[in-house]
């Protein structure tokens, strides 16, 4: 049996969406921070999130294809949501970490997902592995930031 892209491909493609999707919601996060730290924070991610996604990119013209670039009416509407909870809420920074954490949720989860695939080659796996790591790193200070009481009436 021959072992075709088409496994990685889907995989590369989904996680390409994730990124772009979570590096926009970062963006939205940090143009709706109040606090330096967490403005800045959000926008480091936001440029990790973009260098993934541009790494995704190049797996994918390296396995002779082209990224699929749909954007997700899902990722917009969390955004949205996302914003709108951070202008309404008591305390908006807290409630930004959390619309994060969720969004982050997704993902780790996407991240987990595709590490689940079988037919995959080694150099997506290693990429997939290494990202998926900073992604459930970034997941983890976030929450730790929401947990925490600097931020739990903020």
């Amino acid at each position: 049996m021959k072992l075709t892209d088409e496994p990685a491909l889907l995989v590369l493609n989904q996680l390409f969406q994730v990124c772009r999707a979570s590096a926009d919601g970062f963006e939205t996060a940090a143009a709706n921070a109040t606090e330096l730290e967490l403005a800045k924070l959000f926008r480091d991610f936001a440029g990790q999130r973009r260098s993934f996604a541009d790494a995704l990119e190049e797996r994918i013209r390296t396995l002779r294809s082209e990224p699929v670039d749909a954007a997700s009416a899902g990722a917009a509407l969390h955004r949205d949501w996302m914003e709108l909870k951070a202008t309404a809420a008591r305390t908006p920074s807290h409630a930004l970490l959390e619309e994060i954490e969720r969004g982050e949720d997704v993902a780790v989860k996407a991240y987990g997902d595709a590490l689940k695939q079988r037919d995959v080659d080694e150099i997506t796996r290693r990429l997939v592995q290494e990202q998926y790591e900073l992604v459930q790193a970034a997941h983890d200070r976030i929450r730790q930031m929401r947990d925490s009481p600097e931020y739990a009436h903020r």
